[in-house]
Parts: C-alpha cells; structure tokens; sequence
C-alpha cells in the first residue's frame, strides 16, 4: 500500500511538473506572437517620414506627412470587423487557428511594406498599396491583443492567472521598444540616403522570419482546456456574435468603458506626452522623450503589480481601486508638468499616473474571463475591446490636440481621461457586482448562454 501511494504521488507529481512546462511554452508562444505583431504594428510610425516622402508627391511634404498619418488612423477603423471575424473563429474553431491566422496575416502584410514600390516606380497604386498593408496589419492586431492574452490566461493555472497575464502584456510594451531600437541603430549606422533608398525596408523585412517562427510555435500548441472542454458545443447556437449581443451586452458594455479609460491613457502617455511635453511644458527633445521613457518603465512595473493583485484580491475592489487611482491623480499630474516646466515635473506628472495605467490592460481581460461564458468568450472580448481601442483609444493624440486648441487649457487632455476613468469606475462598480456576474473570477463556466 506504501508503495502503491508513493507512485500515486509520483506520477501526480510528474503530471503537475509537465504541466506547468506546458504553461511556461504556452506563454512563450504566445507572447513572442505578441511581441512580433506590436513590433510590426508599431514600426509604421518610426519610419512615417521616408514613407510619407516616398509613398506620395513630393511637392508638399506635409500634406504627405499628413496622409501617412492619415493610413496609419484608418488601419484602427477596420479592427471592429476583425475582432468579429477572428472572434467567430476563436469560439467556433478555436483560439490557436484564430491567433496563428492573425499572426500569418501580420507577417504578410509586413512583409509586403517592405517589399512596396514607391510612388517615383508606381504613381498612384504606391500609396494604395500602402493602405492595404495598413488595413491587413489593422485586422491582424485586432485579433492578437484580446486572442494571446484569452489563450494564456485559459491556460494559466488558478491564483496565477493575472501574472502570467502581465507577462504577454509586458511583451507587447517592449514590443514598441524594440521598434523604436532598431530604427535608431539604422538611422545611426547608415547614410540618410541609404536608409530612404532601402534600410527602412529592412526593419520591415527582418520581422518576416521571426513572425513565421512564432507561427511554427503557436501551431504546435493545443487549444486552451477550457475551450476543449465544450467539444460539439462549440458548432451549436446562433453565431458568437449574435449570442453576446443578445446574452452578455451589459458585460460587454462594461469591458468598452473599461478599454476606452485604459486605451485613452495609454495613447495619451505613449502618443501624445512626448509632444506635449515639449510644445506645452517647454522640456527640450531629449529630455521629454527621457521623461516619457521612464514613465513607460513605471507602466510595465504597474503591469506586474496588476497580475500580482488580481490573484491575491477580489477583482471588483482591485478593478475600483485602479481606475479611482487615475481619475484622482491624472490632473495634478498635468498640474505638475505644466507648472514646473522642468525634467523632473515631467517624471513626477506622468508616473503618478501611468503607476495605475498599467494595471488596467491586466485587469481588461480578467473582467472578460469573469463576464462571459467559454463558449462567446473570444467574440465579446475581442469586440469590446477593439471598440474601445478604436473610438478612444486611437483618437486620442488628435482629440487632446483638439481640445487644447480649442480651449485653451493645457489641462484639456487631463480632464478628458478623468471623465473617461470615472465611467470606468462607475462601469465597474456596478457591472462586477457578484449578484449580478454570472461567471466566476476564474472563468470556468462553459455552457452556452
């Protein structure tokens, strides 16, 4: 009998150490998928300027300037209709085809950016193509940020599921970071007329193996266990899509609220503070992009302390917490800035907030584990969130200039994401409430709505 039972706890032993080898591949499949689609998303806007001169006219550098940043804004207007269509193939065919297909059509599409003929070869078909590419890369991602981290937290063992969580997100941040790495040692190692003629094209190229790398790995994984769990289920019902409208509205609904605080912040802190800082608070080059990396740095820091709380605490009070930490602090960390107008302002005024911000991308898809059922899981979080990410998110640098033209107040942008944090709040404090939550924090529940 001894004998017997010491097997018993080897092999349960054995059992838990292949699969927690398992996770641990899970994750790094998935996050280098991550990191490969936001590197390729994110390089278009380092190299907006050889693209806007050799993509259009030359005559007037900033309308062409403009129309490059223009493509950039229209590649988020078509991530609704991919959240839908990856979402339908997450929850019905399931999440790995879903991520490896999107993982596919990024590699693609940044391949072909640095394969495109300029508009000096092409004319006009020059800067249609480039749109193209722009829409297909805007399709992938609005199924890669909800699907990877869907997948990893699925797999995720239970009380570790915000940290393995931040651990995808993380590999998104440094994503940006690598971008914008790799075109600075281009720029430094290269003549200027060497990196418009043809060095930009090989930021773009050198994605093309690594993305076929992640897709290797990602097709050799298994689907998430708790989709497997549904078997036949999965064909049956109406689509994804019509039961989340018609079962988990409020819950979606909820998750918009949440992504337009946390997409809002995020654009302003990465897209628009750099410019601010130094239109507004007068810092010098240097210093602002100095100031605004550092502030990213406390943001990943607040993506590790969102995982680690949401596994030791309830959601709904870690949820609460977070979004009330930004709505109270996000205008005195504009007062600072504009007041001191020094380096030191500016490190102060961005991370008092950002140290909240980073939390809420942990905690966007937990509120979706905790809202909707396996079966619609995939379509309602990829939806909400490509909503949010769309109407706030992706608007946000254009809209704070806007409003700090029209108003004249420099605090403009600071009062917007306050009003955005507190219909977070408020979305929160009532969507998680347990009496009306039909799913459990850990997101287990599988029947169909």
């Amino acid at each position: 009998m001894g004998l017997d039972t010491t097997h018993d706890v080897d092999v349960a032993v054995a059992a838990e150490v292949t699969a927690v080898r398992y996770r641990r591949r899970v994750v790094a499949a998935t996050s280098i998928g991550t990191f490969i689609q936001m590197y390729d998303a994110v390089l278009y806007g380092y190299f907006a300027t050889i693209l806007a001169a050799l993509f259009f006219p030359t005559a007037d550098p900033t309308a062409g300037l403009l129309a490059t940043f223009a493509i950039f804004a229209v590649g988020f207007l078509v991530n609704p209709i991919g959240a839908v269509i990856f979402g339908h193939v997450g929850d019905r065919v399931g999440r790995r085809s879903s991520l490896a297909a999107s993982l596919l059509l990024m590699t693609f599409a940044t391949m072909a950016f640095g394969l495109l003929p300029t508009y000096a070869q092409v004319g006009l078909v020059a800067p249609a193509l480039l749109l193209v590419c722009r829409l297909l890369q805007g399709l992938a991602v609005s199924g890669e940020i909800p699907g990877s981290q869907l997948l990893v937290t699925e797999y995720a063992a239970r009380g570790r599921r915000g940290r393995t969580l931040a651990v995808n997100n993380i590999a998104g941040t440094m994503a940006g970071a690598a971008a914008a790495t790799v075109g600075l040692v281009l720029a430094r190692a290269m003549p200027p007329e060497d990196l418009a003629s043809w060095g930009w094209r090989v930021a773009f190229l050198v994605a093309a193996p690594v993305g076929l790398i992640g897709l290797y790995l990602r097709t050799r994984l298994l689907d998430s266990p708790a989709f497997l769990a549904l078997g036949e289920l999965v064909k049956q019902g109406a689509p994804p899509l019509a039961q989340a409208v018609r079962t988990a509205r409020s819950g979606m609904l909820v998750l918009v609220a949440w992504t337009a605080a946390s997409a809002l912040g995020g654009f302003l802190l990465a897209g628009f503070l750099p410019t601010y800082l130094i239109q507004v608070a007068k810092l010098s080059v240097d210093d602002a992009f100095a100031a605004n990396l550092v502030a990213l740095l406390v943001q990943v820091v607040s993506t590790v302390a969102g995982g680690f709380l949401v596994d030791r605490f309830p959601l709904r009070p870690v949820a609460i917490a977070v979004m009330a930490g930004i709505a109270v602090t996000v205008v005195p960390g504009f007062l600072i800035i504009t007041h001191w107008h020094t380096l030191t302002g500016a490190l102060i005024g961005q991370s008092i907030w950002a140290i909240f911000l980073g939390a809420t991308y942990t905690i966007s898809t937990m509120i979706a584990m905790t809202l909707f059922p396996v079966a619609i899981r995939f379509t309602a979080l990829a939806v909400a969130f490509n909503v949010g990410l769309t109407v706030f998110g992706s608007t946000a640098p254009y809209v704070s200039t806007w409003l700090v033209a029209h108003t004249g107040s420099p605090l403009a942008p600071a009062f917007y994401l306050t009003a955005a944090a507190v219909l977070g709040l408020v979305a929160v404090t009532i969507g998680l409430r347990p009496a009306a939550t039909a799913a459990t924090a850990e997101g287990e529940r599988v029947v169909l709505p």
